[in-house]
């Protein structure tokens, strides 16, 4: 991948596949590659392709005010639906503020997004969704969730999170008493404790 980057997707893999690069942008196609060699070297299994939705109440998109260029705004949610660790979503944060300058909240908010939805698919969740106060956390049906932990987990968060059993284990957590700004933060550090269960 190393070399790929240094030499180019076109040059190194011919015409064809440069067209599919510029279809989804440079960085995702990066990462889709390597997805494809590890799954080649049996390095990527079945049980980790799945799909994880977030649907937080919040504002988090690119305002025009902020990018005018179409095609660059589009370039961008490209690349920053790609975004799968926090040094990644701070990198792009200090690119965006040296092309474009300050970040209007929306866009912090955005990044944020693309960083904790890979922190849930990493946890083995596949649907975190907010209603209200409340944020449920729903877990992949064969997740391999350790349940000797849940009780400890619970109760670092005391009455703030619930857990409900069934075919798609979900736990809840109550954010009323959690002031708006900090939110994001209880939510990433909920995922955390909870990606703790997953057992690998």
């Amino acid at each position: 991948m190393r070399d790929l980057e240094i030499r180019g997707a076109g040059n190194l893999l011919g015409q064809a596949q440069s067209g599919h690069m510029e279809a989804v942008g440079y960085d995702l196609y990066c990462k889709m590659l390597n997805e494809a060699v590890l799954r080649l070297k049996g390095e990527l299994k079945d049980e980790d392709e799945f799909d994880t939705t977030l649907d937080l109440d919040i504002n988090a998109f690119i305002p025009s005010t902020y990018v005018y260029n179409e095609y660059q705004k589009l370039e961008l949610y490209k690349r920053i639906s790609s975004i799968e660790s926090k040094d990644e979503m701070e990198d792009m944060t200090d690119e965006l503020i040296d092309r474009f300058g300050e970040m209007p909240k929306a866009v912090y908010n955005l990044l944020y997004v693309a960083y904790l939805k890979s922190l849930a698919h990493h946890a083995y969740m596949t649907d975190v969704k907010q209603k209200g106060e409340k944020v449920s956390f729903e877990m992949k049906p064969d997740a391999a969730v350790d349940v000797e932990k849940i009780p400890v987990v619970l109760e670092e968060y005391k009455r703030e999170l619930s857990f409900q059993a069934g075919k798609n284990p979900t736990f809840v957590l109550d954010l009323s008493k959690t002031k708006k700004v900090k939110q994001l933060e209880k939510i990433e550090h909920c995922v955390n404790l909870l990606n703790s269960l997953i057992i690998r």
